[in-house]
């Protein structure tokens, strides 16, 4: 009866551990590890299930639930907490704006299979179309991203608003950026040939710090300016799902920074 009961016992912990592992890797998700990766079409719940269901037959089951309960109160904290508003704020820069600036520089941030921009690129357009319209400079680059080997393109979208904003600055588009390092580089080129020196940088406010310094270390006098982010996370008022936007930034920008300063992209 014993020997019988055995098999069953160790393919329930099997099962509780794959179970476990997969919850585990649901809420590293939603706290922004899996972004990380930059790979966006690769989800470890699998791997993690396979893990978990592989630790589960083992003595080394109690660090499923160690890694459980620490990933669980992260989240608890970070969901409905300030912390994230306080551990963000070393990332923002916010630089007082000119009466002039040769060029206005809009970043991008994403790309959808269908070739829509992401909610956070939209951000950073409208934020800069403002600043065109309040005369800050008389032409606009504006960032355009590729997927699927160059198959899939926003830049039809990005004109659509632009068209339907109605803005008179003539904008040029930057083709086929993957990083703000090539971001820097193609705008500087651009930049060159007009004699553009000085630029206001627009992008989210989490971004702008890593992104101002990237501009900067290629030869650009820089105009830092967070775009309006709507549900950012940073605010007093924020819900538990802005915040937990906001720590996912967080979490990406500390390691895009680091990897930025080994590299020796920014000081």
């Amino acid at each position: 009866m014993q020997e019988a009961s055995e098999p069953r016992a160790i393919a329930l912990h099997a099962v509780a551990g794959a179970i476990l592992g997969t919850l585990c890797a649901v809420a590293a998700h939603v706290l922004g590890v899996q972004q990380l990766l930059r790979r966006p079409d690769l989800v470890l719940y699998i791997p993690a299930a396979l893990m978990g269901a592989i630790l589960g037959v083992t003595r080394l089951r109690p660090l499923l639930w160690i890694a459980a309960g620490i990933i669980a109160l992260v989240c608890i904290v970070v969901a409905y907490t300030p912390l994230v508003s306080t551990a963000a704020s070393q990332f923002i820069r916010r630089d007082p704006i000119p009466a002039r600036v040769d060029v206005i520089a809009v970043l991008s941030m994403g790309i959808t299979p269908d070739g829509m921009m992401r909610g956070e690129t939209l951000d950073r357009l409208l934020s800069g179309l403002m600043l065109a319209r309040r005369g800050l400079a008389p032409v606009m680059m504006v960032s355009m991203e590729r997927a699927f080997n160059g198959a899939v393109s926003d830049s039809a979208d990005l004109q659509n608003v632009i068209a339907l904003v109605g803005a008179a600055t003539p904008v040029i588009f930057v083709d086929s950026v993957t990083t703000t390092r090539t971001e820097a580089l193609r705008m500087r080129a651009i930049a060159r040939g007009n004699g553009w020196k000085t630029l206001a940088v627009v992008t989210s406010p989490l971004h702008t710090r890593r992104a101002c310094a990237t501009f900067e270390a290629v030869g650009f006098k820089v105009v830092c300016v967070p775009a309006a982010v709507r549900g950012s996370g940073l605010y007093s008022g924020s819900n538990a799902e802005d915040r937990l936007r906001a720590f996912r930034s967080w979490l990406y920008e500390t390691f895009a920074t680091g990897s930025y300063r080994r590299r020796g992209w920014i000081p």
